[in-house]
C-alpha cells in the first residue's frame, strides 16, 4: 500500500452503511497504528471529501 493507490474503506469505518472507493494521500505510523488518509472518489453529501482511518479498514483495488 502506498500513497496515490485505488483503494476501498469498509463500510463500518465509514458509518455510511457501504464501503467508498478513495485514493491514498498519505501513510503514517502513530503510537504503533497505522493511519490512512484518503479522499473519496466520488464523495457526496453525507461522505465528506475523506477522512483518516486505521488501515484495517483499508482494502487494496
Amino acid at each position: 500500500m502506498k500513497e496515490g493507490d485505488l483503494i476501498l474503506v469498509s463500510a463500518e469505518a465509514t458509518g455510511l452503511g457501504k464501503p467508498m472507493e478513495a485514493v491514498i494521500d498519505k501513510i503514517e505510523t502513530f503510537m504503533g497504528q497505522t493511519l490512512v488518509t484518503v479522499t473519496y472518489t466520488q464523495p457526496d453529501d453525507l461522505s465528506g471529501f475523506g477522512g483518516c482511518f486505521v488501515d484495517i479498514h483499508i482494502t487494496k483495488l
